[in-house]
């Protein structure tokens, strides 16, 4: 079902349930009245339709992800039914010394991350594990190397911070008013159970039109839908929320070019 004038969509199957609901509300920001706008999914997935991530192919000298390509030509070739941004780990790996802990689908793209002990700049690189039994859990940056993630079971690691949510509670970090107190667009990914997740992107520019949000509105609206692991991923122009093959949310009026996206199902 796609109700696009009244924010709503649905798809339901045997092994994967979706429900996605677009919000708008006017905001005071300032001396101004903005607009809040936001999607939400709450994705209730299964062994037989579990989370997956899609990437630009490898080349003989680059590793899948590392090229950049507008997410809608990403959809038109691996046609999920539905589509995220994720950590965006593909400009790192061109542009950044710490790249992050980062797998997908069992293979390590990256194992340079920062010291959790200092004080790390933006992106903290703080990670989340996604395993094969539908678990997903969040850990500092340098908890684990690639090969322990591995060791452990993880199939994706995504890396880019901070973590919203750990063992039910809103870390610290997020609600200290001092850190990266900004409204922006914002992108999250989060678990209420094992196959149960919800994600967001809030839409924040033009920044004269869109209000944006901080990190701990981010973070409260997860731990809301019961969510007891979260992390924030990349968001800006890079916030993009895909379905059925349409852009249905964004965090700016254009498409950032990506190499990889997290995905769910796949059109029929």
């Amino acid at each position: 079902m796609e109700d696009p004038e009244n924010g709503r969509w649905e798809y339901r199957s045997e092994s994967l349930r979706i429900t996605i609901e677009r919000f708008s509300e006017q905001v005071k920001s300032g001396k101004k009245t903005k607009i809040r706008e936001y999607c939400i999914a709450d994705i209730q997935a299964s062994p037989e339709s579990p989370l997956y991530p899609i990437m630009t192919e490898a080349t003989t000298k680059r590793p899948e992800g590392y090229k950049l390509v507008s997410p809608d030509l990403l959809t038109d070739k691996h046609r999920p039914l539905f589509a995220m941004s994720d950590d965006m780990y593909g400009i790192r790996l061109q542009k950044y010394k710490y790249k992050g802990i980062v797998i997908r689908d069992g293979e390590i793209i990256s194992d340079q991350t920062r010291n959790s002990q200092k004080k790390r700049p933006w992106p903290n690189l703080d990670t989340m594990a996604v395993f094969g039994d539908g678990r997903i859990e969040t850990y500092l940056c340098d908890a684990y190397t690639a090969e322990e993630y591995l060791e452990m079971g993880a199939a994706q690691v995504f890396s880019f911070g901070p973590i919203l949510i750990r063992e039910g509670k809103i870390t610290q970090q997020v609600l200290d008013p001092k850190y990266y107190p900004y409204n922006e667009p914002r992108v999250a990914f989060g678990m209420v159970e094992p196959w149960h997740y919800v994600a967001i992107v809030v839409r924040g520019r033009p920044k004269g039109q869109y209000a944006g949000v901080h990190l701990d509105w981010l973070a409260r609206q997860l731990l809301d839908r019961g969510c007891v692991e979260a992390l924030n991923l990349d968001g800006g122009q890079t916030a993009t929320m895909i379905f059925n093959g349409k852009i249905i949310e964004t965090g700016d009026k254009g498409l950032r070019s990506q190499g990889s996206l997290i995905c769910f199902g796949k059109m029929e």
